[in-house]
């Protein structure tokens, strides 16, 4: 009875902890992917590298919210481990963090709850200046050359990541602070409640600019970039501006993501993990269409979370390593949708703007008597119009 009982309670814990990860992944795949949805569904530009972005905000926390936590710690009297080496970096890292800082940040809520709001700031900062820095001899490049640039790109930010140890620890990763230590309940579901209202806010601000006057003339560059530029518009600069406020977006996933590990490593910002799933979830859903993208997000992100945790029963049924099956299903996946469904599945609308009478413009018939119009021009320019209520 006692072990049916604990049975039964490991099942519920296991259910809780699946919608938790699914909750936290959900949220930071609808901000990846919506960012994405920005640059390419709604502007053209193909961004292959979004791993470059994320790392970015995983490192912040790594690098620069670790050691800001720990120079506070030690002006609160905490005594620290050395930590200025790259050895005692790497193995002090962990009596530093679990030990010394974590207790000190229990303590102190605000202080914790601040370097927070810090670390997000920095990531969204860093990640647009990291998008100045791609654009600057990426932007003028065709599609094709352009991706795979940053393709390039993302795998030589996780070369520096694996390389310098000072970033996040080299190969073996390091714990980054706790900044939930002073709750007393399961931090993840904090972090998965955050993750999501950050993913919903992108959202809203994604939607908002793309209704703008600014989402219009994305959509012409996107239809016709040369065009745009004959009426005296900026277009490279426009393209610029649209990349790095993307990637500062982007880049608040990767802090997001530290914070809900503890811990941060170059291995968890792969490139597939990163750029291909998030274009997956571009393509099922729809590009240019954010409803599209938000249910793309959650059939890839729930399909994923459920094979992970159900993998020993995939590997009764499938003859090749069940390790791969991620990937042959990521490539199997955009295969067929790129046949069967190129648009989606919640195509992209057309645009409409607000006050323009769209039926009255379709239906109107306007015929001009061109006898008059010599003698208009003389007149100051004015010709009859019949059909209509004006003289123009």
């Amino acid at each position: 009875m006692m072990l049916d009982l604990i049975g039964s309670l490991a099942a519920v814990s296991g259910s809780a902890r699946l919608v938790v990860d699914i909750a936290m992944y959900f949220g930071l795949f609808v901000i990846v992917a919506m960012a994405l949805n920005f640059q390419y569904g709604n502007a053209g530009i193909p961004n292959m590298g979004c791993a470059v972005q994320v790392i970015v905000g995983g490192f912040t926390v790594s690098a620069l919210t670790t050691r800001l936590t720990f120079w506070l710690v030690q002006q609160g009297g905490v005594k620290l481990l050395p930590y200025t080496s790259d050895f005692d970096w790497v193995y002090n890292n962990q009596i530093n963090v679990s030990v010394l800082t974590n207790p000190y940040l229990k303590s102190h809520p605000f202080l914790a709850v601040s370097l927070l709001l810090f670390s997000i700031a920095v990531s969204l900062i860093l990640g647009a200046a990291i998008g100045w820095l791609i654009s600057v001899p990426a932007i003028r490049l065709r599609a094709t050359y352009l991706m795979i640039t940053l393709i390039t790109m993302a795998d030589a930010s996780q070369i520096i990541g694996r390389n310098v140890v000072s970033i996040s620890g080299g190969t073996l990763g390091m714990f980054v602070p706790n900044v939930f230590a002073w709750y007393p309940g399961d931090r993840t579901v904090v972090m998965a409640v955050i993750t999501l209202a950050i993913g919903l806010v992108s959202f809203f601000i994604f939607r908002t600019m793309l209704n703008s006057p600014y989402g219009r003339l994305m959509r012409a560059i996107r239809e016709n970039e040369i065009t745009v530029g004959s009426v005296g518009k900026n277009v490279t600069g426009i393209r610029r501006n649209i990349l790095m406020f993307a990637s500062g977006i982007t880049a608040i996933s990767g802090c997001l993501l530290a914070f809900y590990f503890s811990f941060v490593v170059e291995a968890n910002y792969q490139r597939a993990f990163w750029t291909y799933w998030p274009w997956l979830m571009l393509m099922i859903g729809g590009p240019g269409n954010n409803a599209g993208t938000f249910l793309g997000c959650a059939l890839i992100v729930a399909m994923r979370r459920v094979i992970i945790v159900n993998k020993y029963l995939f590997s009764k049924i499938f003859f090749f390593p069940i390790a791969y099956f991620e990937s042959v299903l990521l490539g199997l996946l955009l295969i067929l949708v790129m046949i069967f469904r190129p648009n989606g599945l919640i195509p992209q609308k057309l645009l409409y703007i607000p006050g323009v009478n769209y039926r009255q413009l379709v239906r109107e018939e306007v015929r001009v008597d061109w006898r008059t119009a010599p003698k208009a021009s003389k007149s100051g320019g004015r010709f009859k119009l019949w059909g209509g209520k004006r003289e123009d």
